[in-house]
């Protein structure tokens, strides 16, 4: 393995070198004590602030003032960043421009005070929330049919202004790096705007995702203004009449409006359907119409049946369904104008069966970057509990906003303490112990989704039933469902479907 880390003068090493060279370099290098205790030493927090984090900033160039043991970490840490720069043949002001960017530096602070502290496991578990999906309010304009979070009106005890302000602050100083703003729809707090500076002015990176109604000019000005990342469009069919019949308003018109009005903005606009029976025939032409709207991503999102999507649980895909759905958008991943990314932790799976790498809904990567290929194996399909977690409109800490589980309340708990000692959280990391999903072959970079598997069984360690390769688990349920729907037709009882079969 040594050619692999010493390239000598001359060697040019190709993508697969480069990808087991770089995994080699991660579990090895930083996995092995000596490096471990380095590593310890420079990602510990003191006076100063986050030691690793004022290391970063100042190796981008930045004025840092901080003590002598912080200054003994930026000169390991800088040793070690131009030993890397030199073996893999990067260029200097590549790392400089990208430790510059506030999230990406505060990410890879995560990741590295991660390694020390977890070391390089498989798939990665971050020292603290990369991501923070925020379900800013409960309050919402629409009725969609298949909504997580059951929105019509806000809730009594959502954070008021001053609560969400502080929120943001202990956001910051647990080491969060991005803030993705959601609901309900979160444009119709008044104080939207100014909870938003708050988390500019902290140096975290912030998104948005919206049903497109509000996405007014003026309004779309204020998010430019606040460098907003990136907004996503809830957008559930091609037509206005799927897209009005699932979202429960004649609101189509004002969603491509503001579509169009994100897009003339030159934030990066994402639109994302949640797909079922209702409208997976139209999931091509939604496309078409994505690259027509000149947006930069579709999003394919899982359905979850949890909130009111209990009540539609007959209109999820069957394995079939979501296995050709998903090949069907690897194989036009070199084709189409947008990114086609899917929150299906299989689709890592489906892409790299085709020559592709997929880190599901981060990213896709075609043959050209399969160098990156190693990544897969570290981010490792769906990040709940690992590399993201959620928070609720009245402060509450959840695994993911499609998973109702409380496990704190940033009001009155340490974000980081519940990051690392919840029991719920062990549970969603331990993926050798996930039933079906435990033993493939694929768990490191799938492990099925936890949100379906908790929406079907209750249990966050049972199957994912809608992967192919769990295709028995899903006729099971629906052969209970047959036989639940006769006992209701014969008695009359009512019941809803529970299933605690494993």
């Amino acid at each position: 393995m040594q050619k692999y880390i010493d390239f000598g003068s001359g060697y040019q090493p190709s993508s697969r070198d480069k990808a087991e060279s770089m995994s080699y370099v991660i579990e090895k290098w930083l996995g092995n004590p000596f490096s471990k205790t380095i590593l310890k030493f420079c990602t510990s927090r003191c006076g100063c602030g986050r030691r690793i984090e004022l290391a970063l900033k100042r190796y981008a160039g930045e004025d840092v003032s901080s003590c002598w043991r912080c200054n003994i970490a930026y000169r390991l840490v800088s040793r070690i960043i131009d030993s890397i720069i030199s073996k893999f043949d990067i260029e200097r002001n590549v790392i400089v421009q990208n430790l510059k960017d506030p999230m990406w530096r505060k990410g890879l602070s995560s990741v590295l005070e991660g390694i020390a502290k977890y070391g390089p496991q498989k798939p990665f578990t971050a020292y603290a929330p990369f991501l923070v999906v925020w379900n800013f309010t409960n309050a919402c304009n629409l009725r969609c049919r298949h909504c997580y979070q059951n929105a019509s009106k806000p809730t009594p005890d959502e954070l008021s202004t001053a609560e969400a302000l502080k929120a943001v602050d202990r956001m910051a100083e647990a080491g969060v790096a991005y803030v993705a703003m959601s609901g309900g729809e979160p444009l119709i707090r008044r104080d939207f705007f100014e909870v938003a500076k708050r988390i500019k002015d902290n140096e975290m990176a912030f998104s948005l995702a919206t049903n497109g109604t509000l996405l007014t000019k003026e309004n779309v000005k204020k998010l430019a203004d606040l460098d907003c990342l990136f907004i996503q469009v809830s957008l559930d069919g091609a037509t206005p009449e799927t897209h009005n019949s699932f979202r429960g308003t004649q609101s189509f018109e004002k969603t491509i409006q503001g579509i169009k009005n994100a897009v003339e903005s030159g934030i990066t606009v994402g639109i994302a359907t949640t797909v079922t029976k209702h409208n997976l025939g139209e999931v091509p032409d939604i496309i078409n119409l994505a690259e027509e709207l000149r947006a930069d991503i579709f999003m394919h999102y899982n359905f979850i049946p949890t909130g009111r999507g209990r009540d539609i649980i007959a209109l999820d895909l069957s394995p079939y369904e979501r296995e050709n759905l998903l090949k069907r958008m690897a194989s036009e991943i070199w084709e189409r104008k947008v990114s086609l990314l899917s929150t299906a932790p299989q689709y890592s799976r489906v892409c790299g069966q085709m020559s592709a790498v997929s880190l599901t809904h981060f990213d896709t990567f075609g043959q050209r970057n399969e160098d990156l290929g190693f990544l897969a194996e570290f981010v490792g399909g769906c990040g709940t509990g690992r590399l993201y977690c959620a928070l609720q409109p009245n402060g509450d800490i959840t695994p993911c906003v499609f998973i109702p589980l409380v496990v704190g309340n940033i009001k009155h708990d340490d974000l980081l303490e519940v990051w690392h000692s919840s029991e719920v959280f062990k549970k969603i990391r331990d993926r050798r112990s996930f039933v079906g999903c435990g033993t493939c072959k694929y768990v490191n970079i799938c492990g099925g989704c936890r949100a379906r598997a908790f929406g079907y069984y209750g249990d966050l360690q049972a199957p994912d039933p809608g992967c192919i390769i769990n295709k028995r688990y899903w006729d099971r349920i629906v052969l209970d469902d047959k036989k639940l729907s006769s006992i209701r037709l014969i008695k009359g009882s009512g019941r809803k479907l529970h299933i605690h079969d494993r």
